[in-house]
């Protein structure tokens, strides 16, 4: 089952040496952080409440710490390794995948235009190789909103009319079908799939798309609708599983790219310049019990369809219910089942959109935030992988740490503040080098691992120059360093909202992420921002009249929470963004040297962009009415995927349904979607709107 030239045993032996490299320095750490903040709580021979707290927290968030340093140290220890390890792609295989692969693209209310102008750059990349292999992409629809829907049919019309590619008259039939419409190998098919019923989100469209066309498809490659694989990764993804029989999910890390608000860039710097070293000490701790990000990764689709169902949780949202983050649990499922879940984070080529504001980054956090703590009976279960159960328990780290860190703080301060009262200064005064110890030792450990990325990468001649050079690399990094720290208090009380938000019952609701650069408003910031900056002035003024020198100590706290407000509007601004990266700062390699498969991309945008210019109507939905041609692709779209779903009598759109004369102007945007489902009644629109 392993790939030839693997040593399989020598691999497992590597990974065992580099998961106790990291646990031992992970519990030292923690062990030497533990003793000196006991020493502190206890200078005055006596544990109070509020210390004794603080301290709680503190060995469970310094341990945290502790276990992302060592696991950065890993990777720096990765990078510089001499030894060259074997790797499935050593391994000698053919150009051409043996079977077909399905290339999905779940969407949800997103930008038809891009989505489908990613799809054409991929294909493009596809064709030019020699023997590019079987692929079919799949644009898989649980748009909800009509004008939406009717622009991605119109978009994916217009695209396969002029790629020249006919399946089934253009759209997704019966499975038998899917394999048979592109038998040469050289072809690269475009499918497109709307549901009326949006059961289980995301993760039910990949299981409805597995349980009617997956058996035609030896492999599944995921995307998510802001995602870019260039040609030449995606079959080298392919040619790694074709190598290795034992991978169910090889997982591409996916770099941000593209965005250009200040934020946005931030996000891009960090991944280009800290990620890889994160990302190979993560690969050598997990070895083949990795993770899945739910995108830009490739899976055997056998073995997911066999091992992947999904449970639902007993009890009610937002602990019960559905599993919202299903990525993490697939791939628990994966390798419980036996089967190896990689990271290939040696390829390049895969792109994804980030966040542009700080608005739109918390909101998206939201949903993720539940989905994580979803994960904790996940976690518990029997036979999950120790490892699996590592990554579950750090996912839930990441947003439970923040109101721990908030706690932390409070319980800290007011044990500070009691002491102090008390007349005990005398005796923390003796507790002042330690004290001064631990904390530069803690921010050792948090910007030691971006140091040393930075000075990995400036030795690195090639990603050096890629980068701009020295000077560039060093300031955007201390740039990036100092605008994080600002952001850390801000972001962690949104992390705090919405854990609380979650266990005390309210469930998030499903909505499309906001993936266009719109910026943030001075009123939309004061908006969401002003309890931020009331609670920043009124901890400043109260430090001030307890112990005026604790302000440098809480100075990023502070100075984060009370200019939360212009620090929100300016962390959306493209202005600011282009002003630095016209400074050669915060510019990635993709900037400077850009990749063919972004620069194809841009290219697809504007040629729908302008075919779509010269579409005149109000909306598409208006446009069903007037358009002969575009009526009848819809209703043969909803039958050929049958998905046409008649009214039934007594629903709440039964009134309009048995007026089709109507004008579309009249017809209430809620109950559009419903009436779009049911083929019968467009067909009567069209009767009703032909010349007598």
């Amino acid at each position: 089952m392993t790939a030839p030239g693997l040593n399989r045993d020598e691999s497992t032996a590597d990974v065992i040496a580099s998961r106790w490299r990291v646990l031992v320095t992970s519990f030292l750490l923690w062990l030497v952080g533990c003793c000196a903040f006991y020493t502190i709580a206890i200078a005055d021979n006596s544990l109070r409440f509020f210390e004794a707290m603080s301290m709680l927290l503190f060995v469970v968030l310094f341990g945290w710490i502790a276990f992302s340093f060592s696991l950065a140290m890993e990777g720096f220890l990765g990078k510089w390794s001499t030894k060259k390890q074997q790797t499935p792609e050593n391994a000698q295989r053919d150009d051409n995948p043996s079977r077909r692969t399905a290339i999905l693209m779940p969407v949800y209310n997103e930008s038809p235009t891009r989505v489908f102008a990613a799809i054409a750059a991929m294909r493009e990349q596809l064709l030019e190789r020699d023997h590019p292999g079987g692929f079919d992409f799949f644009v898989l629809s649980d748009s909800t909103d009509p004008d939406v829907w009717l622009e991605e049919e119109w978009c994916w019309s217009e695209l396969t009319d002029r790629l020249g590619i006919h399946t089934n008259g253009g759209h997704l039939d019966n499975p038998a079908a899917v394999g048979e419409e592109n038998p040469a190998q050289g072809d690269v098919g475009i499918y497109y799939r709307h549901r009326s019923e949006n059961t289980a989100r995301k993760a039910g469209n990949v299981a409805d798309f597995c349980e009617n066309w997956g058996v035609q498809y030896r492999y599944m490659i995921v995307l998510d609708a802001d995602s870019l694989i260039s040609g030449d990764t995606i079959v080298e993804m392919v040619r790694r599983m074709d190598a290795d029989d034992a991978i169910g999910i090889l997982q591409v890390p996916p770099v941000p790219v593209g965005r250009r608000s200040l934020f946005a860039r931030l996000q891009q710097f960090a991944a280009a310049v800290y990620g890889p070293m994160f990302a190979e000490g993560f690969d050598r701790f997990a070895g083949d019990r990795g993770n899945y990000w739910g995108h830009n990764a490739i899976i055997r689709t056998s073995a997911f369809m066999r091992h992947c169902s999904l449970p639902v949780l007993s009890g009610l949202p937002p602990l019960g219910g559905e599993i919202l983050s299903h990525d993490f649990v697939e791939a628990a499922l994966m390798v419980k089942a036996g089967w190896k879940v990689k990271l290939a984070n040696d390829l390049g080529g895969s792109y994804e959109e980030c966040p542009t504001t700080l608005l739109d980054f918390v909101k998206r956090d939201h949903r993720w935030c539940q989905g994580n703590l979803q994960h904790w009976r996940i976690m518990l279960a029997e036979r999950i992988h120790p490892v699996s159960r590592m990554h579950f328990l750090s996912g839930i780290l990441s947003y439970v740490a923040a109101p721990l860190w908030l706690i932390f703080l409070a319980t800290t301060l007011v044990a500070a503040i009691i002491n102090s009262r008390l007349g005990q200064a005398g005796s923390w005064d003796g507790a002042t080098a330690v004290c001064v110890t631990l904390f530069v030792g803690s921010m050792a450990l948090l910007l030691l691992p971006k140091a040393i990325a930075v000075a990995t990468l400036c030795m690195d001649r090639q990603e050096r120059k890629r980068l701009g050079g020295v000077g560039p690399i060093v300031t955007s990094a201390i740039l990036e360093t100092l605008l994080s720290t600002v952001l850390a208090p801000m972001i962690a009380v949104y992390h705090a909202r919405c854990v609380f938000s979650v266990l005390a019952g309210h469930n998030v609701k499903w909505t499309a992420q906001q993936r266009s650069e719109t910026g943030v408003s001075w009123s939309e910031a004061s908006a969401q921002m002003w309890p931020l900056t009331v609670l920043g002035v009124f901890m400043t003024v109260g430090l001030a009249m307890i112990e005026p020198t604790w302000l440098i100590w809480f100075s990023p706290l502070l100075i984060g929470w009370t200019l939360s407000i212009p620090i929100a509007v300016m962390m959306g601004s493209q202005a600011v963004g282009r002003k630095l990266a016209s400074w050669g700062l915060l510019r990635i390699a993709s900037e400077r040297f850009p990749e063919p498969i972004l620069a194809r991309h841009q290219f697809w945008i504007n040629e729908i962009r302008t075919v779509r210019s010269e579409q005149k109507h109000e909306s598409w939905f208006e446009r069903l009415f007037a358009d002969p041609a575009f009526r009848n692709q819809h209703i043969a779209i909803l039958r050929s995927a049958e998905t046409d779903r008649r009214v039934p009598r007594g629903a709440p759109e039964w009134e309009t349904r048995c007026q089709p004369h109507l004008p579309a102007a009249a017809i209430a945007e809620p109950i559009r979607r419903r009436l779009l489902c049911d083929g019968e009644w467009v067909e009567k629109i069209g009767e009703e709107t032909q010349p007598q």
